[in-house]
């Protein structure tokens, strides 16, 4: 997929909707920065190749992003699907608009902060993939609902205590429209979710009793946690962990238990969403179904879990173009002790080791460009603020020149940090994204 500039150009137009709020106490942002109008910063001519910004750095490449953004509309567009991104990923508000941009249809998220940060950027239809228990939050949504008619916040129910703990709050505020909620299915050693077909039922039942103060909307699930599962057969499982989704559906819908409007059937993570497709596809309701997926890491890709899992993806539905990782982390070289051991100004305060350790990829000599990284750099360990790499015998790194590492599962990445340098692919600076962890 060859993209023009005019799309690149197309992605920085978008950012530019979100107010930018830096600050000489980020990690990464140059003095330059501080008070510059977004519009402006490319016009700074920052590039990594020269060292104009403080090291370690974030960065996303604008020509990945783009890709990225464009393979994964088209993909659901062709199967005729709904997403809802998991904004947990990023939590980034010039993402977020890029995504709504290219028509995601809601936006998933995980906890009460992230709602309220998301509602906070304009965000207007959310799926709450997680359960709502406590009294303020549950108050908050009803409140959102209560005070703009345009919201839409759908929540995960497993429980009666649940819907109990739903109807107190929405019987003492009666805000005038119901809280919709979708039922959620686990399966055994996974995470929260109903466990049998009868919890599914009692619940919708309970949901029927609420004199209109709770209405469901559908059945979700995460079928995720499978990809962990490395000696069983994962596609079996992901496969009859989503036939059990779908024969929840067709029960309750059998029992006319879900509300009057369209179904929503979602699952999807990032590595099994056409498994998810393919089972859904085939659920057919007295009621239209919409099959939400909700893929958070496709937009900025990864270097090591999630380019297996494509990798895997690709092979099961021979597809030739490929997501691109996009989200690199930078540091400088602070130290060559010995022979074959490089320190680097990088560490667990600026990226995740959850899924496996970076990967060195790009090596700058600042005033002399990008240079050809050598075979056999690897990080053999990591402090908080430093990678200890391994590098080959007669190598030719100096101190002061910076490596790029390609990141494993990205959510535990951004994490790090409050600004990324959106990069073209030669490393100039042309805008600022922020997170809002």
């Amino acid at each position: 997929m060859n993209l023009p500039a005019q799309q690149i150009a197309d992605l920085k137009d978008i950012a530019r909707r979100v107010p930018l709020t830096l600050n000489r106490h980020m990690k990464g942002i140059t003095e330059q920065l501080v008070g510059c109008p977004r519009h402006a910063i490319a016009d700074l001519h920052l590039s990594l190749l020269n060292e104009d910004v403080p090291f370690p750095v974030a960065t996303l490449k604008a020509s990945a992003l783009a890709h990225n953004s464009q393979w994964m509309s088209q993909y659901l567009r062709t199967a005729n699907v709904s997403l809802a991104p998991h904004g947990k990923t990023t939590m980034s508000p010039e993402l977020f608009a890029l995504q709504h941009q290219d028509g995601c249809w809601g936006l998933t998220l995980a906890t009460f902060q992230q709602v309220r940060a998301a509602r906070r950027h304009g965000v207007k239809r959310i799926i709450l993939a997680n359960q709502a228990v406590g009294r303020q939050e549950i108050r908050y949504y009803l409140e959102q609902l209560r005070d703009d008619p345009t919201v839409e916040i759908f929540c995960y129910v497993d429980s009666l205590d649940g819907v109990q703990r739903f109807l107190e709050t929405a019987h003492a505020m009666q805000v005038g429209r119901p809280l919709e909620v979708l039922i959620e299915l686990g399966y055994p050693n996974g995470r929260a979710g109903c466990r049998s077909l009868e919890d599914v039922v009692a619940i919708a039942e309970a949901i029927r009793q609420s004199h209109g103060l709770i209405q469901l909307r559908g059945v979700a699930g995460f079928e995720g946690l499978y990809q962990s599962r490395v000696d069983e057969d994962r596609l079996a499982l992901v496969r009859a962990f989503l036939q059990r989704i779908a024969e929840a559906a067709l029960q309750l819908d059998q029992l006319r238990l879900f509300a009057d409007a369209e179904v929503l059937l979602t699952a999807g993570g990032s590595a099994y969403y056409d498994l998810v497709i393919e089972a859904f596809g085939a659920v057919a309701l007295s009621k239209p179904v919409r099959i939400v997926t909700r893929s958070g890491c496709y937009l900025t890709h990864d270097n090591g879990l999630y380019q297996a899992l494509h990798a895997e993806w690709l092979e099961r539905n021979l597809h030739s173009e490929r997501l691109q990782p996009a989200l690199e982390v930078w540091g400088q070289v602070l130290s060559l002790p010995e022979p074959t051991l490089m320190i680097v100004s990088v560490g667990k305060r600026d990226f995740g080791t959850d899924a496996g350790l970076p990967v060195p990829h790009h090596w700058i000599r600042p005033g002399s460009g990008l240079l050809e990284l050598p075979s056999g750099c690897v990080i053999v360990a990591t402090s908080d603020q430093h990678a200890h790499v391994r590098v080959p015998q007669g190598h030719r790194f100096h101190v002061g020149d910076c490596i790029g590492f390609g990141v494993s599962h990205p959510c535990t990445t951004f994490d790090k940090w409050q600004a990324i340098y959106l990069v073209s692919d030669d490393y100039s600076v042309l805008d600022v994204f922020q997170t809002m962890f």
